[in-house]
């Protein structure tokens, strides 16, 4: 059949690309992410190490992702992101298995920093955002908000991982997430692909009009077409520009609240508020399926309202939450769902704003590194909380003073806010960055 005879498909291809991003980040949420907060008691009791000292090793995956944040996204502007997010893996088995076998605070810290580098390929904060704003304009913040929902589907994985350590030790449940992420997750980043035109697509599933005067036009027709009509920043002038400074403000604020609170949340409530560890590790799977809200709503309202209402809106949630949390005198499951549903849905909220907000301020030219750089600006200063956290504990015995810090911080964020412009007066400054 011909070129011009070939029917659409019936399920647009960038849908699978979603679903793979969100099953190859539920496996690294549980493992590594929110899952790790269950392992950080079991450590600190075999080792007898200071809390302090295991939160700046789990921080140090704050730094080298922030790190390598803008070269992922300078690669994944000029090569396969499906070839980082295949090594990236591989990466991140072999660094959990050798995390379960770690005798010394050195080798813990090492392999920290080794899953760090596979995480900076393989999560969501840089490559796969990238591919689905090339796949999506029209519902783009939609695909970014599902792609980044992985955590939510590991949530219960959080419990899990409580009764798994008590049956088979912690080291027994780190190996046995390596050699799933080496081969699961590795096979997940082989449906990656780089841009619809290459197959014939356009973004959103569109049928191909005329290319050049064919019919349908050639994929190479298309995706040539695709990058002359590739508009907005280059990666210099949005290093230059207001804006990226403000938004990278903003979202630094909001992973210094984030990462401070997510990494000692369940001995928070086991310390603080008297829970067993088994109904910490609750609140935790709350806040992730409470980040599903925030995710894809956010996702959603970025298609469709004004991007500064949705950060005003997101960080008054985040502040509301921790003044709850101090004021309510929580001692109860019940009396926690307040904080621990806002919470998630502002926790959830800042994760698709990268990909979201890079590719609609600042158009696709160079969205990569966009999202690159904006990773490293906000979870390098997302590496203060858990540090943070844990230093007041290891002085003052509880964290209290800790979370009133971690309230102002949120609603500092509120500041550069008030100093973005319309989404209009952006573009029109920027040349024409695309739009929803």
């Amino acid at each position: 059949m011909s070129g011009a005879g070939r029917m659409r498909p019936r399920f647009f291809y960038g849908w699978y690309i979603v679903a793979s991003s969100m099953a190859a980040n539920a496996i690294l949420s549980a493992a590594y992410f929110q899952g790790f907060s269950a392992f950080i008691l079991p450590i600190e009791s075999h080792f007898g190490w200071g809390r302090s000292a295991i939160s700046a090793a789990a921080s140090l995956r704050q730094v080298e992702t922030g790190v390598l944040g803008p070269a992922v996204g300078l690669l994944v502007d000029r090569f396969s992101p499906r070839k980082l997010i295949v090594a990236g893996a591989v990466v991140c088995g072999v660094g959990l298995i050798g995390l379960g076998l770690v005798n010394s605070l050195a080798t813990f810290f090492f392999f920290f920093l080794l899953i760090s580098f596979g995480a900076s390929a393989v999560g969501h904060g840089v490559t796969w955002p990238t591919l689905i704003a090339r796949w999506f304009r029209r519902k783009r913040g939609l695909a970014i908000g599902l792609a980044v929902n992985g955590p939510l589907f590991a949530g219960p994985m959080v419990v899990a991982n409580t009764a798994l350590i008590a049956a088979f030790g912690w080291r027994p449940i780190l190996i046995g997430y390596g050699v799933v992420v080496l081969i699961v997750v590795t096979a997940l980043g082989l449906v990656a692909r780089d841009r619809p035109e290459a197959y014939g697509m356009l973004p959103d599933g569109d049928a191909p009009h005329a290319v050049g005067g064919g019919s349908r036009g050639t994929p190479a027709q298309l995706r040539a077409a695709a990058r002359s009509a590739e508009t907005g920043l280059t990666l210099r002038q949005v290093l230059r520009s207001r804006a990226f400074w403000l938004l990278s403000f903003y979202l630094g604020a909001m992973f210094i609240v984030n990462s401070g609170f997510q990494l000692h949340q369940i001995p928070y409530f086991v310390n603080d508020r008297g829970f067993s560890a088994a109904a910490a590790a609750v609140t935790v799977v709350i806040v992730v399926f409470a980040s599903g809200v925030g995710r894809t709503g956010t996702g959603w309202l970025l298609d469709k309202v004004g991007y500064r209402l949705v950060l005003t809106a997101v960080a008054l949630t985040m502040a509301l939450a921790f003044l709850y949390l101090q004021v309510a005198g929580i001692d109860s499951m019940l009396e926690s769902l307040p904080f621990t549903f806002l919470f998630g849905v502002a926790f959830g909220a800042t994760i698709p704003m990268r990909g979201a907000l890079g590719a609609l301020i600042f158009g696709n030219r160079s969205l990569g590194s966009v999202i690159g750089v904006l990773q490293g600006t906000s979870i390098a200063a997302g590496v203060v909380g858990p540090i943070l956290m844990g230093a007041m504990f290891d002085a003052l015995g509880d964290y209290t003073a800790a979370i009133w810090i971690l309230e102002g911080v949120a609603l500092a964020a509120l500041l550069p806010v008030l100093l973005m412009e319309p989404l209009r007066t952006l573009q029109a400054r920027m040349g024409g960055a695309e739009g929803p």
